[in-house]
């Protein structure tokens, strides 16, 4: 896993089994454009098996800006990605935060279930600069 900035978590291996939101939100302590600049990553983990009775639910995260810490007014600045039921354990999303989408000074995840019959399902949502994404291929060639 990547290095974890405890400012930058929005979800440690929390139960999500409904439409809400991430248990932390962010301050970024004015508005800003967030994601200009250095590369900056969403990556949400699946921490405990996202299963419902009917294998038909899915599990659609986003990110949500808003100028006052009780999003009274969010607005989704990106959409990372969907689940879909049944997804297992270490399943992930590692999603670049666009340029000129996060404006407003507070920041959360947001989980929305579609079929809505979940029975499990946890996750860990942070932000990162530094993402685990290496992959290791053969060497492609052989020696004589």
């Amino acid at each position: 896993m990547a290095y974890l900035d405890s400012l930058l978590l929005l979800d440690d291996n929390s139960e999500h089994l409904t439409t809400g939101a991430s248990t932390n939100s962010i301050d970024l302590g004015e508005n800003r454009d967030l994601g200009a600049g250095e590369d900056l990553y969403a990556v949400i983990i699946v921490d405990t098996a996202f299963t419902d009775s009917g294998s038909d639910s899915t599990m659609a995260i986003t990110l949500e800006t808003d100028d006052n810490s009780g999003f009274s007014s969010p607005t989704t600045a990106q959409t990372l990605g969907t689940f879909a039921a049944l997804s297992a354990v270490n399943s992930k999303f590692i999603v670049k935060l666009q340029p000129d989408v996060i404006t407003e000074r507070y920041l959360r995840g947001k989980y929305t279930v579609a079929n809505g019959n979940l029975t499990t399902g946890k996750f860990t949502f942070f932000l990162t600069k530094d993402i685990d994404n290496y992959k290791s291929f053969p060497d492609g060639f052989t020696i004589s």
